[in-house]
């Protein structure tokens, strides 16, 4: 087995660590390099900067056409693992491998298809999530399924947190399901159940409509961060909302006094941040940032916008 690795962002580089100290990767394919800040010097993948650290060969196109297949045969790969490329694979890249073709996504598949399954699971306060290691199909993850695990949400991930756990997870079981391919015991099953899908996070996505539930909110904040981070105006600035306390079965217990507008930054509390009124109680936020300024802390932030008690978000 020669395996091609697929993968662009930081939460594929410990499945492409643990795979090559198992198994023979051929070559890794990501991601064209990106302008960095400012749009200055190009910035390599995290995936393109472990594969160096590695010792293997790093291939990058724009598009996954003759070239790219040509330079891929070359490879002598005969079994492709993504996870988290970026681009789909079409009919003729896939038939340049003769054994298998494997997707891990990071949800319990069919729950949650698409592109941000780790948001998606968030966004609709799942209590459960999990990974799965699919056979890519023509429809988007519906391959059959080599292996999964679930995992128990608390309700207080972010995105960043909650990929930075999928990571290592994702890595131990893809070790054992490819090594199940290898010894040849490995079991394909069908999806069963209900598919769910989820769209592309787009910043589009980051205002908050504070007409919303507390527990919607609480929800969206913790799925955006860190990008794009939800935001709203005071002031007539745009200020990114960071962090939020507890956890979303706890957000809106505390109700909003009569009369008082939704959005209205209400009071604070030592332990628990400021609290915010929603549609239908109180939210408590934990961190702050104003457009191009840095992100604070609550107290931090109260200390440098003295008007913000009382003030009015959106």
């Amino acid at each position: 087995m020669r395996i091609l690795f697929a993968g662009t962002p930081e939460i594929a580089v410990p499945t492409l660590r643990a795979l090559s100290e198992h198994f023979e990767i051929g070559a890794v394919l990501t991601n064209t390099d990106k302008p960095g800040a400012r749009g200055k010097a190009l910035v390599p993948s995290a995936v393109k900067r472990e594969a160096i650290e590695l010792g293997l060969d790093v291939l990058q196109f724009d598009r996954l056409g003759a070239e790219a297949r040509m330079a891929v045969s070359e490879t002598g790969c005969d079994t492709l693992v993504c996870f988290a490329y970026g681009r789909m694979f079409g009919p003729k890249f896939l038939s340049l491998f003769a054994g298998e073709k494997l997707n891990i996504h990071p949800s319990m598949l069919p729950v949650l298809r698409g592109p941000s399954p780790i948001q998606g699971a968030i966004l609709n306060q799942l209590t459960e999530s999990g990974i799965s290691i699919q056979r890519i199909a023509s429809e988007m993850d519906s391959g059959d399924l080599l292996a999964c695990e679930s995992f128990p949400l608390q309700g207080d991930e972010t995105s960043e947190s909650l990929s930075s756990y999928v990571s290592l997870k994702a890595a131990d079981l893809a070790v054992r399901a490819i090594s199940s391919l290898q010894t040849g015991n490995a079991v394909f099953v069908r999806q069963s159940g209900e598919a769910t899908y989820t769209t592309l996070i787009s910043a589009e996505m980051a205002l908050v409509d504070f007409s919303l539930s507390a527990k919607e909110i609480h929800a969206r904040i913790r799925a955006l961060y860190p990008w794009p981070k939800a935001r709203t105006l005071y002031n007539n600035q745009n200020l990114l909302l960071t962090g939020v306390y507890g956890t979303v079965h706890e957000a809106g217990e505390e109700k909003v006094e009569a009369g008082v507008p939704v959005g209205t930054v209400v009071r604070k509390q030592k332990g628990k941040g400021i609290a915010i009124a929603t549609g239908d109680g109180l939210l408590w936020v934990t961190s702050l940032q104003l457009e191009k300024r840095k992100e604070m802390d609550w107290t931090s932030f109260l200390n440098g916008n003295q008007g913000f008690l009382g003030a009015r978000l959106g």
